[in-house]
């Protein structure tokens, strides 16, 4: 994972410091019962970096049911919920040192006692962190809560033997391994996909609702701002087809490598048996001589359309974490625009204002959304590099056909030395075959997904005008 940006102007971090210690607080007795906390609604908040909080929006202080003045300068810590696994902060808190943005499903604790769950997605900002936290409800959710359990349950237990600060690395390990078996090869796997599952389902599950962008028009908020949102939720829709054409293009690229190899040897084996026939067998010699020529072409064919797909791979990644991310940003703006109008008091008793959450955000935010537009501007070629490798390894299958085809005709013409040779062009086709049945689908990719290009520049285009408006 890429370290993030920080904005462009160093924010300084405000010095209020609350009145009341977090010891002092009585600590809330948990209880199963949930806080009101809706899919339609964010938490926003700027913390330091030691983690006091710096500013609150309303419906992080209505759920959390602290006061203003209770949460204002007051560490993030004073929401933490004890059925956490300390081995989730600490990997969190990892990523934020090291200037990532941070990603994780968090149980919290609200002053009543009740709780709540979020993903709580964290970028560094000069001297801040900006958090934005919205209500999960995936399959993966699920899974995670199971690895969570399992993960506290282990830690308790290396506490009692080893202590705290030993059992929190095991814990670490241990909370790891148990994604690694849900599929995640690491962690950044694993913050992606949990940023994919929880946008994708609170996107469907609002427009199922008949719950849209509309609910942030406001005077304050700038409606090339509401704009952009529209386009980037279009964006990521669109980011669910270029996943599958990503994911139907990995699964074979593999198979490709394997194919180049397969054919080099087989053209290598056929050029050994060569020798041993009689110079009146010449013409099969000359059969295996162009196998291997054709092997050699197609190896170079077939490894620069696996270095498109890895491309592809790279930018599709690239264009996920920066378009989910500038998706709720950008509602996230809006919810700070129109909480300024519908609550102006509410940023009274923290360090900064809605106005200045406001500038933070745009500040982070504005060169995230260039990097969506020029991510989508390298779509086109290395779309059509794909394209013409798929094209070029048809045009490579069909003249191993026509290479079994002429190895078959002399073989029968020849003695008993040609046996090597039938067992050579007989796992010949059968590559060919299974080759063709890759190629088949892949052509099934390329052609239903032939508009994605316009699509992605149509958006671009879109967004570019309106960040010039917006931003300048």
């Amino acid at each position: 994972m890429e370290k993030e940006y920080v904005g462009l102007a160093e924010v300084p971090s405000k010095t209020r410091r609350p009145g009341k210690k977090l010891k002092d607080f009585v600590k809330p007795v948990p209880r199963e019962q949930e806080s009101d906390f809706r899919l339609e609604e964010l938490f926003i908040s700027i913390t330091d970096k030691k983690s006091h909080i710096e500013f609150g929006n309303e419906i992080f202080t209505r759920i959390s049911k602290y006061e203003n003045h209770e949460l204002s300068g007051q560490l993030h810590s004073i929401i933490r919920h004890p059925d956490m696994p300390r081995a989730a902060f600490k990997i969190f808190w990892d990523y934020l040192k090291s200037d990532k943005m941070a990603v994780a499903y968090v149980k919290n604790l609200a002053k009543d006692g009740t709780y709540y769950w979020v993903l709580a997605v964290v970028i560094s900002h000069g001297s801040t962190y900006q958090s934005i936290r919205l209500k999960p409800g995936s399959e993966l959710f699920e899974k995670v809560k199971v690895i969570y359990n399992k993960t506290l349950e282990f830690e308790k237990k290396e506490e009692k033997v080893s202590g705290k600060a030993a059992a929190l690395a095991r814990s670490e390990d241990y909370m790891l391994e148990l994604l690694n078996e849900a599929g995640f090869k690491d962690y950044d796997e694993f913050l992606l996909e949990a940023l994919k599952s929880e946008i994708y389902n609170r996107i469907d599950k609002l427009n199922s609702k008949g719950v849209n962008l509309k609910r942030y028009v406001c005077k304050a908020a700038p409606p090339e701002l509401i704009d952009i949102a529209r386009h980037l939720k279009s964006l990521c829709i669109q980011q669910r087809v270029l996943n599958r054409i990503q994911k139907a293009l990995y699964e074979h690229s593999d198979y490709i490598l394997d194919l180049a190899h397969s054919i080099l040897l087989l053209s290598l084996n056929a050029q050994i048996g060569s020798t041993k026939l009689d110079k009146s067998d010449i013409s099969l010699s000359v059969v295996a001589e162009k196998m291997g020529e054709q092997s050699l072409v197609g190896e170079k064919q077939l490894l620069e359309m696996k270095e498109s797909i890895n491309e592809l791979h790279k930018i599709g990644t690239n264009l996920n974490m920066h378009i989910l991310l500038t998706t709720i940003q950008t509602e996230q703006t809006l919810v700070c625009y129109q909480e300024s109008e519908q609550f102006p008091e509410q940023s009274n008793d923290f360090m900064y204002s809605y106005s200045e959450m406001i500038e933070q955000v745009l500040d982070a935010y504005k060169p995230r959304l260039q990097n969506i537009i020029n991510d989508i501007a390298r779509l086109p070629e290395v779309i059509k590099k794909i394209v013409t490798g798929i094209e070029e390894l048809e045009k490579f299958l069909m003249v191993l056909r026509f290479i079994h085809i002429t190895g078959k005709v002399e073989i029968a013409r020849m003695s008993d030395n040609s046996n090597s040779f039938s067992t050579t062009f007989a796992e010949l086709i059968e590559e060919v075959e299974n080759a063709e049945m890759h190629v088949k689908e892949l052509s099934k990719v390329s052609s239903e997904n032939k508009d994605i290009v316009n699509v992605y520049s149509d958006l671009s285009d879109k967004l570019t005008y309106l960040n010039s408006v917006l931003f300048k």
